[in-house]
Parts: structure tokens; C-alpha cells; sequence
């Protein structure tokens, strides 16, 4: 017998893949230069010069080791190098033992669910949001995604909406900024008046209340916007990250997550 479930969530391809297919079909008949694809994130610019030949000069290395498998949570020296470049651009101190190589952003959301669900759990999202991660909560992990819907004027966080949801059975919460798909950065403001929330809901409840901020579109602002680093503002936050979008890589499926060791029960949610 086949999973039923899943077997109609197989059926059904989203509207972004619907989207997709369709631009191939169109491309096929007026070509390629032709359609604009706005459907799913592939990039329209070519990775930078020095990703290109940082990929040349490894394939020309030992090819064992390029390709050999490495420790589970990646390769040690590589995990160092992020956490060196997290902490001189965010002022923090990381080791490399905060960070898990996955395979992208997909991969990371996927194992930082399952990491921290338990029977009978929530997760909180924002609508618009990108509509995989009903299917990672709910399909993957086993939780009940609880949807928050938005502030029309803005995009920031509708905080009255956010506290109708809020309960004992909430065990994250799951920000996206910059948007997939609306764009919007969450404000500075926004965060803090977030992380003072959870911080009550954690006391009320007696639990830790994870803040998930998802971040494959973090370098991809303009005009001088700040995108604010969740760490700073909240010790329970796990980070999903994706070179996909900020090095134009999404064939190559490189991603992370960091698990500060602020978080609560950080050791055991990292082995998880």
C-alpha cells in the first residue's frame, strides 16, 4: 500500500511548479529569450567571478576528496570559515560547532522542524509565505501549521493576529526576511516587539518557543535597508540559510544551520 497522503500531495504540484512547467512548454514554442519567468528563484545573473573559479580550481584538486563524503554536520575547516564570516560581519563568536551543512534552505527548515517537534505541537508562519513550509510542518514534522495573516499596509507582523495564536502547544515561530514573497524586510522594530513577545509566551508557558528565521534572500536588499541578525534580539533562534539566491547556486543545494549557543538546550537541539 502507498501513503495516501503523500500520495496527493505528489499529485499536486504547487502553483509556483505549475508556473514553471508552464514557461518550459511556452519556451519550447517561442523560445527561451522569450518567456520571463517569475515562477520558482532560479537566477537571471551568472554566479560571481570568484565562486566560478573557487569551483575550478577545487575540481582541479583531489578528486576523492572533493567528492568523499565528509563528517555528517560538513566538513570541520568549512564550518569554521562560516562561523569566522558570521562573526566579523555580525559581531558574534560562533565555533563551527554551532553549524550543519544541509542541502539548502529546503533541507535546513526540513531538520530544524523535525528537530524540535513533539506530539500535539504548533508552528506559527506569516502569511504570505512560501508554501512549501506547510508541507515540511505539517507532512514532514508531524505539526499543525498555524497561519497568521498579514498586515496588508505593510507586510510587518499583524502582533494582535500573532496573540490570538499564540498557545501552550506553540513551539516556533518562523520568519522569513526579506519576504518570499512579498519582499518585505522585518524592521528592526518589528523583531524587537517579536522577541519581547515570545519571551513572555515562553514564561507563561514554561517552554521554549523557537524563533526559525529563514534566510536564503538575506543580501538581497537595496537603498541602504538592514536586514536585522534574530540572534541579537532573541536567544532562541535557529537560522536556515541557502547560498541559492545571494551567489546565484540553487542547482548546487549549499545551506546551513546555525544553532547559537544561546538557545535553549542548544547541545541536544544541535544532535537533533
Amino acid at each position: 500500500m502507498i501513503n495516501e497522503h503523500m500520495m496527493d500531495l505528489g499529485s499536486r504540484r504547487s502553483t509556483i511548479r505549475e508556473l514553471f512547467e508552464y514557461g518550459n512548454s511556452r519556451a519550447a514554442i517561442v523560445g527561451r529569450e522569450n518567456v520571463f519567468d517569475f515562477s520558482i528563484g532560479n537566477p537571471n545573473v551568472p554566479a560571481p567571478e570568484a565562486v566560478r573559479q573557487a569551483i575550478y580550481a577545487e575540481a582541479a584538486g583531489d578528486p576523492v576528496a572533493l567528492h568523499g563524503y565528509t563528517s555528517a554536520q560538513g566538513a570541520a575547516d568549512v564550518r569554521g570559515a562560516l562561523a569566522d564570516s558570521l562573526n566579523k560581519r555580525f559581531g558574534t563568536d560562533y565555533t563551527g560547532d554551532s553549524l550543519y551543512l544541509t542541502a539548502g534552505a529546503a533541507a535546513a527548515l526540513s531538520c530544524a522542524f523535525k528537530a524540535i517537534v513533539c506530539e500535539g505541537d504548533e508552528i506559527i508562519v506569516f502569511a504570505p509565505y512560501f508554501p512549501e513550509y506547510k508541507m515540511f510542518i505539517e507532512s514532514g514534522a508531524g505539526a499543525k501549521c498555524v497561519i497568521v495573516p498579514p498586515s496588508i499596509a505593510d507586510f510587518q507582523i499583524d502582533f494582535g493576529a500573532l496573540e490570538q495564536r499564540l498557545n501552550e502547544h506553540t513551539k516556533a515561530v518562523v520568519v522569513n526576511s526579506p519576504n518570499n514573497p512579498s519582499g518585505a524586510v522585518y524592521s528592526e522594530q518589528t523583531i524587537k516587539r517579536l522577541a519581547d513577545m515570545l519571551r513572555g509566551k515562553e514564561k507563561e508557558y514554561g517552554h521554549p518557543i523557537y524563533l526559525i528565521s529563514d534566510e536564503p534572500y538575506r543580501e538581497i536588499v537595496y537603498d541602504g535597508v538592514q536586514v536585522p541578525f534574530v540572534p541579537h534580539f532573541y536567544d532562541d533562534t535557529i537560522i536556515c540559510y541557502s547560498y541559492s539566491k545571494s551567489l546565484s547556486l540553487p542547482g548546487e543545494r549549499i545551506g546551513y544551520v546555525l544553532v547559537p549557543p544561546a538557545a535553549a538546550d542548544s547541545k541536544a537541539l544541535y544532535a537533533a
